[in-house]
């Protein structure tokens, strides 16, 4: 039976919306306590990831999503920052009025959005407001004390230089080529791109099998070795953009070697309890790999019949599409679970994990997919949806229907 991934990506944006949005506060809100929430006003981060599903919706939705655009875009000043021309981790209700904790990750993450939704809408007023975040991420390169190599901050007075701070950045920056007023800000944007992903490759790549690591502070050398599927899939994309801007061969290769630990069963960011690959999935969150989904497209998009890995990723995008809409899906509000890990969403989910894959742990709830600050054990809370996980799953469909609008389903 053919599935449409755009109509569910349309669907799940709207689902988000009707959820979340409080015409009241002229913003995102919770009435439950739940992820990436404080009170209940949504972080920044999981707002950018909201803001790009809207984007994505009128790339594809025009007419029916662009009613929401303004509203969604007042919303984004009340993070903002007017010192710094940036966004603070957390919502003030004014505009304007966003304090001094400001993330380079978060405000990269927002960046790509309203990108997007500059190229869905042709408003300058949103071409505007981003190239004032890339003003504010070229602030974030500083060089490493030991290593003496240059790379982003993650927090702008916290020593911390994150992978996902210089992939987002990378690919933010990129993009933003194409708006550049002159050639002088075309090659300072292309040296930004550069920098951030030099660092990545020369320090927080695994060269046992070119994953990437999550970051280290700038006046030490101990690496958080963590491996998260978004700063795979990011650092993918952004080595993409940079060979389709300069045709060099050597941001082809380091493709090539990226993809691979997006789309082999054998690698980390894959879930190997099982010991056949057909039963191996992507671990991690939705709301990571969105970004994941996201250069894989890419590079099937750029590289066509010419990458080595296309039918591998055509192969893995299917059956994760598949995947997430089957096991993530919950019939009761129609709107999607964030782990991919399927033995910790709900019982009805775990019976399918024993049942269809066989698999043996026991189950173990997420709190992130429950209601937050309750007495008693995890599967005792009610289940709470969260801004962060309806936008990245409406971004999944979306990433899904640039390469299968429509697709048969492929599931174990």
């Amino acid at each position: 039976m053919s599935f449409d991934n755009n109509v569910e990506g349309f669907n799940a944006c709207q689902k988000m919306w009707y959820a979340f949005w409080n015409p009241g506060v002229e913003a995102f809100t919770t009435r439950t306590a739940c992820h990436e929430a404080i009170g209940q006003q949504f972080s920044c981060y999981a707002h950018a990831v909201a803001l790009h599903a809207i984007a994505d919706s009128v790339s594809a939705y025009r007419d029916l999503t662009l009613p929401i655009v303004d509203k969604a875009l007042k919303a984004t000043l009340k993070y903002r920052n007017p010192k710094h021309g940036a966004y603070s981790v957390n919502f003030h209700g004014g505009i304007n009025s966003g304090d001094e904790d400001i993330n380079y990750d978060d405000n990269a993450h927002l960046l790509r959005a309203l990108i997007q939704l500059y190229e869905a809408t042709s408003d300058s007023k949103v071409l505007k407001m981003a190239k004032e975040i890339q003003n504010f991420m070229f602030t974030g390169i500083v060089e490493h004390q030991h290593w003496h190599i240059k790379g982003c901050l993650w927090h702008i007075s916290k020593k911390y230089m994150s992978t996902i701070s210089n992939s987002v950045g990378a690919v933010g920056a990129m993009r933003m080529i194409s708006y550049a007023d002159s050639k002088k800000e075309e090659e300072k944007l292309y040296e930004f791109a550069k920098i951030c992903i030099n660092f990545i490759w020369e320090k927080m790549r695994d060269p046992s099998d070119d994953v990437i690591m999550d970051g280290v502070g700038y006046d030490n050398e101990t690496i958080d070795v963590t491996k998260w599927s978004y700063n795979q899939g990011s650092t993918l994309s952004a080595a993409i953009l940079l060979y389709k801007y300069d045709h060099d061969p050597k941001w082809k290769d380091m493709a090539e070697r990226l993809v691979d630990g997006c789309i082999n069963p054998s690698k980390t960011l894959f879930d190997r309890d099982y010991e056949g690959n057909e039963k191996r999935f992507l671990h991690g969150c939705s709301y990571f790999n969105q970004l994941l989904f996201e250069g894989i497209v890419d590079y099937i998009q750029t590289f066509g019949n010419n990458g080595k890995y296309v039918d591998q990723c055509k192969l893995q995008l299917v059956r994760h599409l598949s995947y997430f809409r089957k096991y993530l899906y919950d019939p009761n509000d129609q709107m999607y679970f964030m782990n991919f890990a399927i033995y910790k969403l709900d019982k009805r989910v775990y019976s399918l994990y024993r049942n269809e894959f066989g698999g043996t742990k026991p189950y173990d709830p997420d709190p992130r997919e429950r209601v937050k600050d309750c007495d008693g054990p995890v599967d005792s809370r009610p289940i709470a949806r969260s801004l962060i996980g309806q936008g990245a799953a409406a971004h999944i469909f979306f990433q899904g229907g640039r390469v299968f609008p429509k697709m048969d389903p492929q599931c174990p």
